[in-house]
């Protein structure tokens, strides 16, 4: 479980996001301050039962596009022995790796934005409306518990027929890819376009503009075909981006 923590610290997680250039994010060094993967239950003398539930947590100053299922698809992959803990420093070496290689990405429905933090800020709560919330998420646990309950005996009586049945597939569908016979590392598959012609692309079709710099340098602005445009002077992508200082809190369990 502690390959996850790999993930900390700065880096350019262009291969383990979705590339958004067409809304001019064109910067994509991300910092995590923890990412760790823990049981939703505490274990007791290291016994495991195949239906454990695991949370994926991971805190940072801001995400890309779909990064933190991207992230969580290539620990499963780890997790189910078809790749090897490295392929997180490999990804995220762009200077070796610079383009994504194909692969899906994790469900999306056990990803949760829990938290946000913001220096200077408190949140204000009125008890009344958390009493409210709190009222209606009770429901929605009492009702969750139960369902989950119920499959659970109904799961254990049929696998009581065989002793020796292993856990099948489905389960494996619910949480992740399925595991594949003919399983290609991700290093070995084709890769997605690359970000110099993911701008290009989005240049060429108004979204995005180039402007060069007095220094011979060149920057890249939202063009006036993006729909992030605004009439007044636009400040580059990577100034916007930069000026995120946020922290913030996601978790998957899986």
């Amino acid at each position: 479980l502690e390959y996850a923590q790999r993930y900390e610290g700065t880096h350019d997680f262009r291969n383990l996001c979705k590339m958004d250039v067409g809304n001019g994010v064109l910067q994509f060094e991300r910092t995590i301050l923890s990412a760790s993967v823990k049981p939703v239950k505490p274990q007791h003398g290291g016994s495991t039962d195949q239906y454990d539930l695991y949370v994926f947590e991971v805190k940072g100053l801001a995400f890309l596009y779909h990064q933190v299922r991207c992230m969580m698809a290539v620990l499963l992959l780890i997790g189910q022995k078809l790749e090897t803990p490295e392929i997180i420093d490999q990804l995220m070496d762009v200077e070796k790796n610079p383009r994504k290689p194909q692969y899906s990405m994790a469900v999306d429905y056990p990803l949760v934005l829990y938290d946000c933090h913001f220096e200077g800020l408190s949140w204000k709560q009125e008890l009344e409306e958390v009493n409210h919330v709190l009222t209606t998420l009770q429901q929605h646990w009492t009702q969750s518990t139960v369902r989950a309950h119920v499959l659970h005996g109904m799961m254990s009586g049929l696998e009581a027929i065989d002793a020796f049945r292993t856990v099948s597939s489905s389960v494996i569908r619910f949480v992740s890819v399925l595991r594949q016979k003919n399983y290609r590392p991700l290093l070995e598959r084709p890769c997605c376009e690359s970000l110099e012609s993911r701008i290009d692309h989005f240049v060429k079709r108004g979204r995005l503009e180039r402007e060069e710099g007095e220094d011979g340098g060149e920057t890249v602005h939202r063009g006036k075909r993006s729909k992030h445009f605004h009439n007044s002077s636009s400040p580059s992508v990577a100034s916007e981006i930069l000026s995120l200082n946020q922290n913030t809190n996601q978790n998957e369990e899986n």
